[in-house]
């Protein structure tokens, strides 16, 4: 499939970026509310250490009139919106006053003759592009009926840039739950969702791994409880518990027979709660060590979706077990994933909570890597 200039330089420099250390991906939607706003060309996540993650967009523009004073505006202003660290223009415009007026702004820029530079070294046709990607699913004439495969995996990258981390992770768990049930019974298409299903499962270790962040210095007690917290209740820091508490005291103190009903009503919201298995997610991803392998299981995860074949999929350990606990953590088959019909794994025992995350507690200077995953320009 031949991809037009200005798609295949958005590849151009998320190849870039993903070598650089960045977990890069293309087309991510960003919405308020419900509604769309705009598209953000390449969006980039770093874990640079134990404490510290980056986030950066970058608007990519390969036209004649690239109008790259006015995306350095448009990019600046986004960055402010999403509250991002960084914010980059790539773009073959090459007015020799552009670079000032971006610096002076805080604004990278790749320039043309940097971008030509990185056309010879780097090859975009290593992996399949988003439009290739999207192709292969239209293979399958009714994906637009069956849930609209491609708006789930577009849903939940919007998620990822709008809203909070555990919003996000609960998203990709979403999309992950929907293409597992499709495996077992669209078999025909087993190569588009699989590859679905390794993309959502990669975009719910980007949301975690983020989720986690405020959590580092924390004891494990507190990580495990932090984790269950914001899966069962979002990112609301507590507010929409305080909300349900104040919901159930106006029941018991203005209804007649409230204080019953108002029993009943948190009793039955408890046990859909308890439902969501948040604890089982919290207890793996409390221990340092296995928290640790998310970003690393993101990027070989996004890597093994896109790759050109997918007949084979080889995953290291930590990534299979990461699979494995989203599989419990949905209540779908370990046997339709990659881990156990390609490598042989579906009898690695599925991952239980234990009773005392306290005992996994390591000190906090032991938990800043030696090493960055990733740099900026």
């Amino acid at each position: 499939m031949a991809i037009s200039k200005g798609p295949l330089l958005e590849e151009l420099v998320r190849a870039y970026f993903s070598k650089q250390g960045f977990y890069a991906i293309r087309s991510v939607p960003f919405s308020f509310e419900g509604n769309d706003v705009t598209d953000i060309d390449v969006w980039l996540y770093s874990r640079q250490t134990a404490s510290v993650r980056i986030k950066a967009i970058v608007d990519v523009k390969n036209k004649r009139s690239p109008k790259a004073y006015e995306r350095i505006l448009w990019v600046k202003g986004l960055q402010s919106i999403l509250k991002c660290d960084r914010a980059i223009i790539a773009t073959t415009d090459e007015n020799p006053g552009l670079a000032k007026f971006a610096h002076e702004n805080n604004i990278s820029v790749l320039s043309k003759g940097f971008l030509d530079r990185l056309d010879k070294k780097i090859n975009v046709d290593a992996r399949l592009s988003i439009e290739e990607f999207n192709l292969a699913i239209q293979e399958n004439y009714n994906h637009k009926h069956d849930g609209d495969w491609i708006k789930v995996l577009s849903d939940t990258k919007s998620a990822l840039a709008s809203l909070g981390s555990f919003t996000a992770f609960n998203k990709a768990m979403m999309a992950f739950h929907f293409f597992a049930d499709r495996m077992e019974v669209r078999s025909q298409y087993s190569n588009q969702l699989q590859r679905c299903l390794l993309s959502a499962a990669s975009l719910a270790c980007i949301a975690l791994d983020g989720a986690l962040e405020k959590l580092t210095f924390q004891d494990a007690v507190f990580r495990f409880e932090g984790v269950k917290d914001g899966i069962t209740y979002g990112d609301s820091d507590g507010k929409f518990r305080q909300s349900l508490e104040l919901a159930f005291r106006a029941i018991s103190e203005n209804v007649i027979n409230g204080k019953t009903l108002a029993s009943q009503a948190k009793e039955n919201i408890n046990q859909e709660l308890s439902k969501i298995r948040a604890d089982l997610i919290g207890e793996y991803f409390a221990r340092e060590h296995n928290a640790q392998s998310l970003f690393s299981a993101a990027k070989e995860l996004d890597e093994k979706a896109f790759a050109k074949e997918s007949a084979a999929v080889e995953l290291s350990i930590e990534a299979r077990s990461i699979l494995g606990v989203f599989a419990d953590f949905v209540r779908v088959k370990r046997s339709i994933l990659p881990i156990g019909r390609n490598l042989s794994a579906a009898s690695e025992p599925a991952f239980e909570p234990q009773k005392s995350p306290e005992t996994e507690a390591t000190a906090a200077d032991e938990r800043i890597e030696k090493s960055l995953q990733g740099k900026l320009l």
